[in-house]
């Protein structure tokens, strides 16, 4: 008799697990979704650096706009768009000049990894928005969502 009470025991403490977990409100991302589909002509001089495995450029588009890394042959596009306080103004990233695998937030102490827009130092919950990118292997580099 006490092994069917200790079942429904814990059948109810799963059911209240349940609804416990399932009522939170889950915060949404912060950055807001824009359309981007930009197409970058590596032939030109302002996007020169990304000619060459560890080259950066800034460009335009997305939300705060977007940074450009190539890594190898593999192109990220990172949203600049900082996820901390993000309705700040100040709330935007730049690639560190002493360290360029790291993204550093204009307004708070958070760190990303340029590799993949991942958190590296909080108070950052989440990573940057990345972008969808194709390369011909040439000199087009299409960037979009």
């Amino acid at each position: 008799m006490s092994q069917i009470y200790n079942r429904k025991l814990l059948f109810l403490l799963f059911l209240i697990n349940i609804l416990l977990t399932s009522c939170k409100e889950k915060e949404p991302f912060p950055i807001p979704n824009v359309p981007v589909n930009i197409l970058l002509n590596l032939d030109l001089p302002s996007y020169q650096a990304l000619n060459a495995s560890g080259g950066w450029v800034y460009v335009d588009g997305g939300s705060r706009g977007i940074v450009v890394y190539r890594n190898f042959d593999n192109f990220v596009a990172l949203d600049r768009h900082s996820t901390v306080n993000s309705e700040d103004t100040c709330a935007y990233v730049k690639v560190d000049t002493t360290n360029f695998f790291y993204l550093n937030d204009n307004c708070s102490p958070s760190v990303y990894s340029i590799i993949d827009g991942t958190v590296v130092e909080g108070p950052a919950k989440w990573g940057l928005k990345q972008y969808t990118t194709s390369w011909d292997g040439q000199f087009s580099l299409h960037i979009y969502n």
